[in-house]
């Protein structure tokens, strides 16, 4: 199993969220720097366990943090996202849920810089692959004829699309964060 990396960003004193989440035997813990905390964990149910942990912290510790559940190959810079999570409403974010917030922050060289990170993980034809899919409302048939691609060529780009960038584009979700990333 692999690790994964968590990033939280804590307001107010760290200490009592690093009890906390020490208790979860699946989780290792340690400071980053200020307010935040890079958590490294093996388990696939980590936004279960930061969701009770989040919860409990909320209820008992009075406290509260916005957390970054990283992409296991995400290659890009961490702490540009760092930079961004204070000004995020404190929950738990995948990179789904966290692009959409990005746009509607205005966050344009943040969102260029995105945008050319997936430019460079894919070539073009598989991001105009997957933006033809969102734009035939998910339906792969359509977009299969609409592309001249047999249907099974178009689900194999969208699996391994989705299992390298772990948006998952045939949600509703994944297809607005992707969506949104690249309009134009």
């Amino acid at each position: 199993m692999r690790n994964r990396k968590i990033y939280l960003y804590v307001r107010g004193e760290e200490k009592g969220v690093i009890e906390l989440l020490s208790v979860f035997t699946e989780i290792n813990v340690k400071k980053y720097t200020d307010h935040y905390l890079e958590i490294t964990v093996d388990d696939i149910k980590v936004k279960d366990i930061l969701l009770n942990a989040r919860e409990f912290s909320l209820g008992e510790l009075y406290q509260d943090f916005t957390a970054f559940i990283v992409p296991f190959d995400f290659d890009f810079s961490i702490k540009e996202i760092l930079d961004i999570l204070p000004i995020l409403t404190p929950k738990i974010y995948t990179i789904e849920t966290f692009i959409p917030e990005i746009v509607f922050l205005s966050k344009w060289s943040f969102l260029k810089d995105f945008k050319n990170y997936y430019y460079s993980k894919f070539n073009s034809e598989t991001i105009e692959t997957v933006l033809g899919f969102i734009n035939h409302n998910l339906n792969a048939t359509k977009t299969s004829k609409e592309l001249f691609m047999h249907r099974n060529t178009l689900n194999y780009r969208l699996d391994n699309f989705i299992k390298k960038t772990e948006i998952d584009v045939r949600t509703f979700q994944g297809a607005l964060a992707f969506h949104l990333l690249f309009r134009r």
